[in-house]
């Protein structure tokens, strides 16, 4: 069963949005603390000190062009040849309703300031599709990754250890694909764990485990099949399904 996890208190948003303040001053750095509570169907995670404030300010002043891209896209149901001239998610094209995505907030590395994560709220049950994330570097929005036809970003919470990781699956064609597991360093994902397949590399034994992003398999270490579908399954099955603010409330 999947879990999901609250990065954003939606009630707390929305009077924040209903607010209408377009300028307030950047909140104090909490840390990214996080209080797990299990139900019987869910995980929910709450981000302590998630005030009104701090979240107008990174709505309004933080990712507000990032934000307002994805409610125009979706609002003004642009195609996949629109979605790619503004270099933007073209799978972002799928979900034609403003009900079908939205954005969140959650501090992946824990420096204690906010990534915006911007993704798909119709079919999250199965597939928790991430269209992008975003993060502040020298003070302005720089983004870290975008889901494409391709190349798919899901977000993973691990409760024992509090840790977020992002499971990335990629193609180059039928005879080369990946899987990895990243995580969130200082500002910028790195390789946890990967399966690479290349069959153009080793028609016999093409499955290779990996820690890096190169697509090199000479500096990777050749694994069976079994071990390659075990790596795989335990990275797919930790999809976190974020509870976004939807679209459709946003303005």
């Amino acid at each position: 069963m999947k879990k999901y996890i609250l990065i954003v208190a939606s009630f707390v948003l929305a009077l924040a949005l209903l607010a209408g303040c377009a300028s307030l001053h950047p909140p104090v750095a909490t840390g990214g603390d996080t209080t797990p509570a299990t139900t019987e169907a869910t995980t929910t995670v709450e981000t302590t000190g998630f005030e009104a404030e701090a979240s107008t300010h990174y709505i309004n002043e933080v990712y507000p062009k990032q934000i307002e891209r994805y409610y125009t896209s979706i609002s003004q149901q642009w195609d996949e040849v629109t979605y790619l001239d503004k270099e933007m998610c073209t799978m972002a094209a799928h979900y034609s309703s403003l009900a079908d995505a939205g954005f969140a907030f959650a501090d992946l590395d824990g420096d204690g300031f906010w990534e915006l994560i911007i993704g798909a709220i119709k079919g999250a049950d199965k597939d928790p599709l991430v269209f992008e994330i975003w993060t502040i570097k020298d003070g302005k929005p720089e983004m870290l990754l975008q889901s494409g036809a391709r190349n798919r970003y899901y977000l993973q919470y691990n409760e024992a250890d509090n840790r977020w990781t992002v499971a990335y699956n990629t193609e180059n064609g039928a005879a080369n694909f990946a899987t990895y597991q990243l995580q969130m360093v200082n500002g910028a994902f790195k390789v946890v764990k990967g399966v690479v397949f290349d069959a153009m590399a080793s028609e016999d034994a093409p499955w290779f485990e990996t820690t890096d992003l190169d697509w090199d398999v000479s500096n990777d270490k050749p694994i069976d099949e079994a071990t390659a579908n075990a790596v795989m399954d335990a990275i797919g099955g930790s999809y976190t399904a974020a509870d976004y603010f939807p679209y459709d409330l946003y303005k």
